[in-house]
């Protein structure tokens, strides 16, 4: 017979426990394994959409950095348009309406258009900040 004593049947029931054991210990580190799959797939889709988040913000950053450009190079050509008239104007002002304006008079008349240029100037720079 197969079974003689009482150590034989400790034998198959240990043999039986270490079967079991090695089955809970296999499907245990299947189930671990698929855990980390899946935190690993988590963690690559987050990378992509960082990824993404990061091109898109570069990309506007360079769209507002353009038009920030754009917006003061038109402010500066405004400002000196805007000088070349009032001069212009100032001049044709101080030499029509009267002669008695001296040169410190135009000199005044100057310096109150090139303060009102630099007013543009700062205001541009304002802007493109």
């Amino acid at each position: 017979m197969f079974v003689e004593n009482s150590r034989d049947i400790l034998y198959i029931v240990i043999s039986f426990c270490v079967l079991w054991v090695t089955i809970f210990l296999c499907w245990t580190f299947y189930y671990v394994m698929k855990l980390l799959r899946s935190a690993s797939q988590i963690v690559e889709e987050f990378r992509v959409k960082i990824q993404m988040l990061t091109e898109t913000i570069n990309f506007i950053r360079g769209k507002v950095e353009h038009i920030s450009d754009f917006l003061t190079m038109a402010t500066s050509g405004v400002g000196s348009l805007v000088k070349k008239v009032v001069t212009r104007k100032a001049d044709h002002w101080l030499d029509g309406a009267t002669g008695s304006f001296n040169s410190s008079a135009k000199s005044a008349v100057e310096k109150a258009v090139a303060a009102t240029a630099s007013k543009m100037r700062t205001a541009a720079r304002k802007i493109k900040k």
